[in-house]
Formats: C-alpha cells, structure tokens, sequence
C-alpha cells in the first residue's frame, strides 16, 4: 500500500480494481475492495495497521472486481444508487460466475465459499459532499462506463479517484456504457487540473491517461459503424476483436477473458448504432423512410452527421470526436503498448 498524500493510501497490486483508504479526522474512507477473498482479507488487515475506525466502504461501481471484500469490513456501504439498483439483483449465481473465471485456480475457486453480497446501505444520484474534520470528500457520479460509475475528489489534496471511467494500460470494459456519454465525461476530465488521479485500475495517473481510453472507445465506435452501415450483423461485426485486442497489453493467460471482454463492448456499441441510424446502413438496407429511433441527437433538417459531413482529406488533421474520423483513419491511430 503506498501513501500517495497525507492521508491518502492506494493498493495498486490486487487482481481486481485498485483500492483506497482515506483518513479523516472523524475516521477513515475505504474506496473498493478486492475480488479474491484472501486479498480481501489482506486489504483489511492493512486498513487495521492504519486505523481501527472505518466509518464508510465506498464502491465506485457495481462490478465483482469492486464490490466482493465489502463483507469483510464492520461499516455501511456508499455508492450510487444505480449501483444499489445491480447489487440487489446479484443471486448466488452471480457468485458461480465469478469462480467460473478461475477455473485453472481451483485454490481460488474454493475461496469464494463464504462470499455473499453486501449492498449499499446509503446512496446518491448526483453528488454527495461529506465534511469529516478538516477533511471534505466528494462523492460524485461520473457515468460512461455504466451508469453507476462514481467517483471520490478531495479538495484538499486535488485527487480524484475516478472509478472505471479511467483506467491504466488496460482494456477498457465498453459492455454496459454509454460510449457518447463516456467520450464526453473524458472531455471533462481533460479540462481539470488534478495533482494526480487513481484510476479504476493500473497505476497512478494524471490528465494525459485520457488519451488512450478515448483512442480505444472511438476506434471501437468507428469500426463498429461500419461494420453496421455495411449492412453486417452484431455476429459479423465481431471481426471487431481482432482489430481491438492488441491496442492494450495482457497477460497470455488472459486472452480468452479480454477477447470476451472486447466483444461485449461491440455488442453494445453496436447496440447504440442501430439506434442511432435505426434500419439503415451504408448499403440501402431497411426501410429508408423509416425514421431513426431517438437517442444520441437527431441531425437537424437533412444535415448528415458529423463523420459523414467531411471528406477524407478533410478528416486528416481532424482528431477531435470519433464523429470525425473516418474507419480507416482510425486503424492507423497510434497503438497503446
């Protein structure tokens, strides 16, 4: 565990997401814990060798890798309330699921006998400010990478931790967001001057992190609408995997979990396109008089969007949204290694 301001300590090493510890005055803010059981236990007993008053567990998301070391801690659980909304669904199904991840440990299979969900008791929608000592915390919604993602900034110090809206040399998960709305919340995040930001997961960063994050999430939208305006379908189009997976480096081991990863997000991109463009595509198919169904804006009058607005030419210099760029643009965008 490393203390990266007074006051602030961060556990980059587990296997799921990264892990906070805040003191205050009043008592101490956890911010997520691990997945694995013994790192759960692990991540208690560091916190115990600091304080022995933990007032809030904090999780910035819903997912496994933040949530399943909350029984291992004697305080309520904050977190937003679409967060509460998923953890009150999660059955003992949900707990199969997650051993089926470590099937070749079965060491760590056998661990999650005794895991049981623990769901927040106190939620938020927008944000929630807390004043313990001398120390103010805000508990803020981010949204993009699903809609309960949140975040915890602290005046004080000016460090965010952002929660999975940002990750390190990692494949972003695109399965449940809002792409648009995650471009967006990034545009944001460039425009903040934080001394330093704990992403969801990999190591401490600051602004520049965005950029590959928002490399990733446009390359997969542009090769996604193509693939949907060639008239392809969600099957077909996951060709997109193989373009995607060697943007971010992993682990041999974990190809077949990152290739599942990627092809989640396709889904839901391509989800979004059909909405979006409604039954048309590039090549006539659908009904063209058909009126596309609502949810990103409509262009006004016969205005076309933005990537179909500008020739290739035009597109060269052009790297402002992934409305911009054309597909063949973005194959050449610079790989993160």
């Amino acid at each position: 565990m490393e203390e990266i301001a007074p006051g602030v300590f961060v556990e980059f090493g587990y296997e799921g997401a990264n892990c906070g510890l805040i003191l205050t005055d009043k008592g101490a803010i956890v911010v997520d814990t691990p997945m694995i059981p013994e790192e759960g236990k692990d991540w208690v007993a560091q916190v115990a060798k600091i304080t022995d008053n933990v007032l809030y567990v904090f999780n910035t998301d819903h997912h496994r890798a933040h949530i399943l070391g909350n029984q291992y801690f004697n305080a309520p659980v904050l977190a937003h309330e679409s967060a509460w909304k998923e953890m009150s669904s999660y059955k003992d199904t949900f707990i199969e699921r997650t051993k089926s991840l470590f099937k070749k440990q079965p060491h760590i299979q056998e661990q999650f006998s005794e895991t049981r969900i623990v769901k927040p008791e106190l939620t938020f929608t927008g944000q929630l400010i807390m004043k313990k000592g001398e120390r103010e915390l805000r508990f803020m919604h981010l949204g993009g990478h699903t809609p309960a993602t949140s975040g915890l900034y602290l005046p004080d110090v000016n460090i965010l931790f952002s929660g999975d809206l940002l990750v390190v040399d990692e494949h972003p998960a695109l399965g449940q967001c809002s792409s648009k709305e995650w471009l967006a919340k990034l545009e944001w995040l460039t425009q903040q001057n934080y001394k330093a930001i704990v992403p969801g997961h990999g190591t401490l960063c600051n602004v520049e992190a965005v950029e590959p994050v928002r490399c990733y999430i446009r390359t997969m939208r542009a090769k996604v609408r193509s693939q949907y305006k060639q008239g392809r379908s969600k099957a077909e189009s996951a060709v997109v995997i193989s373009q995607m997976i060697d943007m971010f480096p992993f682990k041999p081991n974990r190809k077949s979990m990152i290739e599942k990863r990627i092809r989640a997000g396709v889904s839901r991109i391509y989800d979004e396109m059909k909405v979006f463009y409604g039954h048309e595509s590039a090549k006539g198919k659908g009904k063209g008089n058909k009126k596309p169904l609502t949810s990103d804006p409509q262009p006004k009058n016969n205005e076309q969007t933005a990537d179909e607005q500008m020739t290739d030419e035009q597109m060269t210099n052009e790297q402002t949204t992934d409305e911009q760029m054309t597909d063949e643009q973005m194959t050449d965008e610079k790989k993160v290694a």
